[in-house]
């Protein structure tokens, strides 16, 4: 790689500070609310996954699924604000997505809009050397989401390969299967699925874990 290119990296990487919380929303539409304060096709928040990488490379996974009867969004930014460590680095891809879920539950939960807001000034956008081309391969053809980027960088590991997930692939899936999840009779149907769920969300932060090293490679 080119050392102008390399530079950029590396400030980039400068920028993320230990513990680093790799996070990840999932949220759903309904066209008829049923939920109060819920706008007709609003996104709703049900789920996240969180990859948290310590200083010593220490690994561990923490992960919220909303009950599908019930409104997940309060239970859900408790649970995060829990979650997240106090301090360090909050990493996503394209961060305008997290961060803007984020001051919509802080607009809704006022005793918790203080605590909210101020995680959205700990974000790093992980999206960044892809987007400004400072990591480019030709495969990405002009774009850098990350079901662009994550198979151009790991074309042969089953563990980061979406297509091996069961029945929830894509966002989109995620969004559909937990819109409808409540509709269904059949329970071991249900945890099936939520299985589904919950295997997407985690490989979306352990896919940004897997791109933060592979990004630190090229730095050495």
């Amino acid at each position: 790689m080119n050392l102008y290119f390399v530079i950029w990296v590396k400030a980039f990487l400068d920028t993320i500070a230990y513990p680093i919380n790799f996070f990840d929303f999932e949220t759903f539409q309904n066209a008829i609310p049923r939920f109060d304060n819920q706008r007709p096709y609003a996104q709703m928040p049900f789920q996240y996954s969180l990859h948290i990488l310590h200083e010593d490379g220490t690994l561990e996974h923490k992960e919220f699924l909303g009950d599908e009867n019930s409104d997940p969004r309060l239970p859900l930014a408790k649970q995060m604000l829990k979650d997240i460590t106090p301090t360090g680095s909050i990493v996503a891809y394209s961060q305008g997505f997290e961060k803007g879920k984020i001051r919509d539950l802080a607009a809704l939960h006022e005793n918790l809009n203080e605590d909210l807001l101020a995680l959205n000034e700990r974000f790093v956008d992980i999206a960044h050397p892809f987007q400004h081309k400072h990591y480019y391969h030709p495969k990405f053809n002009g774009r850098y989401s990350i079901k662009i980027v994550l198979p151009t960088l790991f074309p042969n590991d089953d563990e980061l390969d979406y297509k091996k997930l069961g029945s929830v692939q894509n966002g989109g899936d995620a969004m559909d299967t937990f819109a409808n999840l409540y509709l269904l009779k059949d329970e071991s149907q249900k945890e099936h699925i939520r299985k589904d769920l919950l295997a997407y969300c985690r490989l979306d932060t352990l896919a940004m874990v897997r791109i933060w090293e592979r990004l630190g490679e090229v730095v050495k």
